[in-house]
């Protein structure tokens, strides 16, 4: 059916945007626009520095930031510059005192707010479609219209998490806020008139409880994962990002409540893993389950023994992320078994 391709393709890039928020984090970009929805108030990010510096005979537009004696003004009108600054052309910027520039840093957050705005477009989309189903079955748009409004939620926050300097606090809501939109399309996906469901698994009530264990498990990883780096994060930039072995050691209590969770986890969809095995209930979602664990727990290994390794900083947080969509992609599964 067309809606539910339409939808799944919403589904991936709204996971894409996990995928290049997981690219700031490991580059620390997450300031690298000063401002939101623009970047250095422009629609297009700056290239150089230049182009955030104050210099006579250049043409500025309303909005546009500088950066002037470290500090952010923006222009109060468009206008050329003189020979002289003039303070009266300019306002200071007072949302954060987060004062640098970096054009790497500034191009992989707005390519992050692209890829943003693309699935917000993409969820949009999905809402007029779904308009087809409002005599058969209303459900669909309500599910598809409480979705646009969580993205523009989601937007909402990604400003308040700029806006606070990528406070911890934000940057965990943030995140949780985006395994809420990603369960609602999951869910609304499952929820598509006519889908076939596998009619060779068999509904089995022991299997659900372990999964939402399971489900809640990863949900609370994904939460402690996001406060250990931001742990990791603030250790690195007192040490001025050197001396790597002690970074895991200090995050302290909180890193190690996420490691003993881990060992949990991989217990929990273990057993998962064999209840389906062994009462031969047919389920296929089992095996990606363990094959996903298997990534996750070798790129925590990787992580805590070898100085946080960079690339596996992304990775280790986009297999959460498709293990939680996994996860709940089966409760849901389990849950229409049951009503047929």
């Amino acid at each position: 059916m067309f809606f539910e391709r339409f939808a799944k393709i919403t589904l991936l890039s709204i996971f894409l945007i996990v995928v290049a928020g997981a690219l700031v984090r490991m580059t620390g970009s997450g300031m690298g626009c000063p401002d939101w929805p623009k970047c250095f108030g422009l629609y297009i990010p700056p290239t150089s520095i230049d182009q955030v510096e104050w210099d006579a005979g250049k043409e500025f537009s309303k909005g546009q930031m500088i950066i002037y004696q470290e500090k952010i003004w923006f222009a109060n009108i468009d206008f050329k510059s003189t020979n002289t600054y003039d303070n009266s052309n300019w306002s200071l910027y007072t949302k954060h005192e987060y004062v640098k520039f970096n054009p790497l840093h500034t191009w992989v957050e707005y390519i992050n707010r692209l890829i943003g705005a693309l699935a917000g477009l993409f969820t949009l989309l999905m809402l007029f479609k779904s308009v087809s189903f409002w005599k058969t079955k209303r459900k669909m748009v309500y599910l598809s219209a409480l979705v646009v409004f969580l993205m523009a939620f989601q937007g909402w926050l990604g400003a308040v998490v700029v806006y606070s300097v990528l406070q911890p606090v934000q940057i965990t809501i943030h995140m949780f806020m985006a395994l809420v939109i990603i369960a609602l399309m999951v869910y609304l996906i499952s929820e598509v008139p006519n889908k076939r469901i596998n009619s060779l698994a068999v509904y089995d009530r022991k299997l659900k409880v372990i999964l939402t264990i399971a489900l809640c498990l990863s949900v609370l990883q994904i939460v402690l994962g996001t406060q250990v780096r931001q742990l990791i994060d603030e250790t690195a930039k007192s040490l001025n990002y050197g001396q790597r072995d002690l970074w895991i050691g200090l995050a302290g209590t909180t890193f190690k409540i996420h490691r003993s969770f881990a060992i949990l986890l991989v217990v929990v969809n273990s057993l998962l893993f064999v209840r389906n095995y062994k009462d031969k209930l047919g389920f296929e979602y089992p095996k990606y389950i363990m094959a996903l664990i298997f990534i996750e727990v070798f790129s925590g290994i990787i992580l805590t023994y070898f100085e946080m390794m960079r690339l596996m900083q992304p990775i280790h947080l986009v297999v959460a992320t498709l293990l939680f969509i996994v996860q709940i992609a089966f409760y849901f599964e389990l849950r229409k078994l049951k009503t047929t």
